[in-house]
């Protein structure tokens, strides 16, 4: 060792004040020799999927539940009030979705295709689970942040600095992606292995790339309601179908080792409790902090909260307190409860919506009751909890459409059934507007409720030339937290 470090010092000379040194090849020094020599796509694929449904954190995870406000703040209030602070999309760029991109490229190439792989699962079924898995993380992605590196994104050292897609070009994107996904998958032929979502039933991947289609249409309709119309009737009239069924859903499942926790429990619960917009809301009482138009009981209030009868915290004010209602600790905030990404109530919901705007012959009404009676059972059949089937609730909330209007009523439903899913929540308030929130009384920033996520400090500084040119897509373009994305025009 001494002697390699002699020689290397021997090739140095000095020059001007400066060390220079010879290229020096060091051979193989470097080389793992017990490191793989091809990917192991079962690992990757199981990877990104536990990556992306176990990213944690304020900005991963909370912050989109204080934007809907069905949280507050009562210690560290700068989400609440709207601070405006970079967030760093690492995760979703540096791990997830380097690691699907390799299952689809790899599976791609037909001398890869050895015993060894199909023991995978059959490439077109890994490719297809990627492509789906893909676009739902990129539309996270893109709904957060807007405009956003896509087509050059993954090149690596070919290149450093990648243009950014617009949302509008990142949509029709992944729409055609979870098309081309959806329809490769072969459910005559080997699962994915590595597929821990739905164990290899590709059949069920099939339904949910079109239940994510339904929610991508039904997101642009208010910027391009001619291509989300279509869009959406192509998901709702394709062979595969989509998620009309609790055994269908899309579910994650987490464990007691610390990597598969619930991503919930990293964080303190003293921090953050139900506010009483919520609490509300789901009480069904008549208060000025109600921003819905229920006024009947809602029973998932004994599943969402730790008491169907204690209050939450107003929202807002930099000065709350506790302790009050707070998210089931029994239910969401443990290391091993599971957590839904995408439920057959929201998939009914889109329907109802997407019928109230007249882009199907589905009756709204009728989908608006199944979609409440399918949230009700839904969280039965995850939790355990003995509540009703949501009947009494359903036909309440369709008699209140009489005189709040089937949109509103079909919009304030999905805030509910969507919880905890902060992100999906977010994005269809930003859409519609609906429920009506009002910005937190001690906000920070301009008094508005955030619209988005400023861009990475990272990507101002090391890629400013397409940060500039990203946050020129956003309206108004000014990289700050009330700037609207591409589809928001509320």
């Amino acid at each position: 060792m001494k002697k390699k470090l002699i020689y290397l010092l021997l090739s140095c000379t000095l020059a001007q004040g400066f060390v220079a040194c010879d290229t020096v090849d060091f051979g193989d020094t470097n080389d793992n020799r017990n490191g793989a020599t091809q990917p192991y796509t079962a690992g990757l694929l199981s990877g990104a999927i536990m990556d992306y449904a176990t990213v944690t954190g304020r900005s991963n995870l909370l912050v989109p539940t204080l934007l809907v406000q069905w949280q507050t703040q009562v210690v560290y209030t700068d989400e609440m009030l709207y601070a405006q602070a970079p967030y760093s999309w690492r995760m979703y760029y540096t791990y997830i979705l380097p690691a699907l991109n390799e299952v689809i490229a790899y599976n791609q190439d037909e001398s890869n295709i050895t015993s060894a792989q199909l023991a995978q699962g059959a490439p077109e079924n890994q490719i297809g689970v990627a492509m789906i898995m893909k676009a739902i993380v990129m539309k996270r992605v893109t709904d957060t942040w807007g405009d956003a590196p896509y087509s050059q994104a993954f090149l690596g050292a070919e290149n450093l600095t990648p243009e950014y897609d617009s949302q509008e070009q990142i949509y029709a994107t992944l729409i055609n992606e979870l098309k081309e996904g959806r329809d490769m998958l072969d459910a005559a032929k080997n699962g994915p292995t590595g597929d821990i979502l739905y164990g290899g039933d590709v059949t069920k991947w099939q339904k949910l790339a079109n239940s994510v289609l339904m929610q991508m249409a039904l997101q642009m309709s208010e910027v391009d309601p001619t291509t989300g119309k279509a869009v959406f009737n192509e998901a709702l009239e394709s062979e595969h179908g989509y998620i009309d069924e609790v055994s269908e859903e899309a579910w994650f499942e987490y464990g007691e080792l610390a990597a598969f926790n619930n991503p919930f429990n990293a964080n303190r619960t003293a921090d953050y409790f139900l506010s009483k917009e919520f609490t509300d809301a789901l009480k069904g009482l008549d208060t000025e902090l109600n921003p819905t138009s229920n006024r009947t009981f809602d029973d998932r209030i004994n599943v969402y909260g730790t008491s169907a009868t204690a209050d939450g915290i107003p929202y807002g004010f930099a000065d709350g307190s506790g302790p009050a209602n707070q998210i089931s600790a029994e239910y969401y905030w443990n290391a091993t409860a599971p957590l839904p990404m995408m439920t057959a109530s929201y998939t009914f919901l889109n329907r109802a919506e997407a019928a109230a705007l007249g882009w199907t012959t589905e009756i709204a009404a009728e989908l608006l009751v199944e979609g409440i009676k399918m949230s009700f059972a839904t969280l039965e059949a995850h939790t355990g909890e003995d509540i009703t089937d949501g009947s009494t609730y359903a036909a309440a909330r369709v008699a209140d459409s009489a005189t709040e209007g089937l949109l509103t009523v079909i919009r304030e439903e999905k805030w509910k059934s969507l919880f905890p899913q902060g992100f999906d929540a977010w994005a269809e308030w930003r859409r519609t507007g609906v429920p009506d929130l009002d910005p937190a009384a001690d906000a920070v920033n301009d008094g508005s409720i955030p619209t988005r996520y400023l861009y990475p400090i990272e990507e101002t500084t090391l890629n400013p030339t397409n940060n500039t040119a990203g946050i020129g897509g956003l309206s108004p373009a000014s990289n700050t937290n009330t700037s609207k994305v591409w589809w928001d025009v509320n």
